[in-house]
């Protein structure tokens, strides 16, 4: 399986295809910043307070890496060349690399979206005359948004092999929590808050505005999502082998 892995981080470097899937994945916590009508206003707070609430996009890291990881699957199936793939290195070895490449590819990209957009909060902070001040609460939104990542790198593996269609998958992963399981949280939270995507965020900001669950149960349901999808996942994939 190494050898599959290693396939898949060449290819997540090579070919411009990839550019505009690690965009859409960078500008992620710019939209979520400004879908939730505050944008960048941080009048009143304090430098702990307005920093804390500048992270809060990174939540959101569960479905950037999910789109990212789904993209190891979809690519070739988009490019006709899964099948060669499959008889050539075998369907085990190829499921699992794929949805270990792609969860690697897709939490080193989330590293560096939490660099740069720590960088960024930092220069819009300084503007506003405060400054960047990382907290306990703010070290743990980030090892929440790192644990949202890997769940959801592993989700939207799973989601690319059970459509093996780029634009429906992406339509999943993106639109599904972004529109609709937000929609969804104003109308009716006590079902969204079990949804992937809200599952994914509260590892991050666990209990956000009385909406979204505590971090242990949102963990629980968030690896019980992961698990499932990967068995329906692979399930179907034998059948299509068969």
């Amino acid at each position: 399986m190494r050898g599959a892995i290693r396939s898949e981080l060449l290819r997540a470097v090579s070919g411009s295809s990839i550019l505009p899937v690690y965009l859409v994945a960078l500008l992620m916590p710019a939209f979520v910043l400004f879908s939730d009508g505050r944008g960048l206003d941080v009048d009143g707070l304090d430098s702990a307070a307005a920093s804390l609430r500048l992270l809060e996009p990174l939540a959101w890291s569960g479905v950037s890496a999910a789109f990212v990881a789904a993209y190891s699957v979809t690519r070739e199936c988009y490019y006709a060349s899964m099948d060669r793939t499959l008889t050539a290195v075998g369907a085990p070895r190829t499921f699992a690399g794929k949805l270990v490449g792609g969860a690697i590819v897709a939490v080193a990209l989330t590293a560096a979206i939490f660099a740069l957009w720590t960088t960024g909060v930092s220069v819009l902070l300084v503007q506003d005359g405060l400054a960047l001040e990382l907290t306990s609460a703010a070290w743990r939104g980030y090892a929440g948004a790192m644990g949202s990542a890997i769940l959801g790198a592993f989700i939207g593996g799973a989601v690319g092999w059970i459509t093996r269609n780029y634009y429906l998958t992406a339509a999943i992963v993106l639109l599904l929590p972004m529109v609709v399981e937000l929609a969804l949280l104003r109308t009716a939270p006590e079902v969204a808050r079990f949804s992937p995507g809200l599952v994914l965020a509260a590892l991050s900001i666990p209990g956000h505005q009385g909406a979204l669950l505590d971090v242990l149960p949102a963990l629980c349901i968030g690896v019980v999502w992961t698990a499932g999808l990967i068995a329906v996942a692979w399930l179907r994939e034998r059948r299509r082998r068969t």
